[in-house]
């Protein structure tokens, strides 16, 4: 007997058919999708925001120590610096990059990388402390370097930095022999091997090491990267070199600006922080005695540096000018034919800008490489006058 459609549905097993499984197997699938992307999402975002936030405490990390470094600056800044006084120095070099041409040239992303901050400087307590051939040493006053390398990664086809600070104790006395043996001539030009395992700041003095004090730091010749043979011992080698490119000296990566700046009182309508030898650098500032050309007889017209100096050129024996005297400046004689012995129109040197330095401003930025979020950080220090 033929049974009806309504008797068939009625005695049907309870259940979905093979098409509502799929529909319900699809929807559910789509579901978990959807939630998965949101949670990856939003792990991404979280670990993003982790990724900034850590590089805003390296940053400030990396501004406390710049802040304490100049705080215990050792001596005035101002030229001219003299040896006797046991003070050390102060040096600031800006780099032919600037933000001018970082913005408006061909690199959109990194602009000022190139500056660099040379000083002598003291902890508030204690002592600074590193090591030499493998013994640890200890000194109240060090050199520190400040300055950046080029890194290994790079962001949209461009290359990142490195912040260093490199920092050399100074003492004149260590105890122990610091010839220069055979296996530490030199590493690409002027900068010694030995600072590989080393934490002391030296000078090569006719074939052996010695140890640098604040006296002998005084003189351009004896610093760190400083070309010990030729005036006006201009830095080298300092962004290039292998040696510094690694190691415990690296203070923050991912840099795209190592900016400092100093404060310009005679800049119009009002006074400012500007590059130093802004005026012919790019030509951003009207030229005042800190943003033009450096003093001529300072040797590095072409690097605009600000250098505490030293009085010893002028009676150091050297014709640092290549004329047809030395150290004209302090011989007791009126070589300049004006009526006056050793006025400061027969100085040998000069330091390349002539003022005190009231104030510097540090920037520094950096890039978050997976997020390409920016941060800036500034350090702005004023100097006793």
């Amino acid at each position: 007997m033929l049974r009806s459609r309504s008797t068939y549905r009625a005695h049907r097993p309870p259940g979905f058919t093979l098409v509502e499984l799929l529909v319900a197997t699809a929807i559910a699938l789509a579901l978990m999708l959807f939630v998965a992307t949101i949670f990856s999402v939003f792990g991404q975002a979280v670990g993003e925001a982790q990724d900034v936030l850590r590089l805003h405490d390296q940053m400030r990390s990396a501004a406390w120590s710049l802040r304490q470094d100049l705080s215990g600056i050792t001596c005035p800044v101002k030229p001219w610096g003299r040896p006797e006084a046991d003070s050390g120095y102060f040096e600031l070099i800006e780099g032919p990059q600037n933000d001018y041409a970082g913005l408006h040239g061909t690199n959109t992303l990194v602009s000022d990388v190139d500056d660099v901050l040379m000083f002598t400087t003291q902890q508030g307590s204690g002592n600074f402390v590193g090591h030499f051939n493998g013994t640890p040493i200890e000194s109240p006053v060090a050199e520190v370097a400040w300055f950046c390398v080029q890194g290994t990664d790079s962001v949209d086809g461009q290359p990142i930095y490195n912040l260093h600070r490199r920092r050399l104790l100074a003492r004149s006395y260590i105890g122990t022999s610091t010839t220069l043996a055979a296996g530490y001539d030199t590493v690409s030009g002027t900068i010694p091997a030995i600072y590989q395992s080393a934490d002391l700041s030296l000078r090569n003095v006719a074939g052996q090491l010695l140890p640098n004090g604040l006296s002998d730091l005084t003189k351009r010749e004896n610093r760190f990267c400083h070309d010990p043979s030729n005036f006006p011992h201009a830095v080298t080698n300092l962004q290039t070199n292998g040696i510094l490119a690694s190691g415990e000296d690296v203070i923050l990566n991912n840099v795209i600006a190592f900016d400092v700046r100093v404060f310009d009182p005679e800049q119009t309508p009002s006074p400012t922080y500007v590059d130093l030898g802004g005026a012919t650098n790019g030509g951003l500032f009207p030229p005042t005695l800190l943003t033009g050309t450096p003093a001529s007889n300072s040797g590095l017209t072409t690097t605009p540096t600000y250098c505490t100096w030293s009085e010893h050129y002028e009676a150091n024996g050297q014709n640092e000018d290549g004329d047809v005297v030395t150290d004209e400046g302090t011989n007791g004689s009126d070589d300049s034919g004006d009526g006056v012995a050793d006025d400061p129109s027969e100085l040998e040197t000069a330091p390349p800008y002539n003022v005190p330095l009231r104030t510097i401003e540090v920037r520094i930025r950096c890039i978050e490489p997976k997020s390409k979020q920016i941060r800036q950080i500034t350090v702005r220090h004023s100097f006793p006058q």
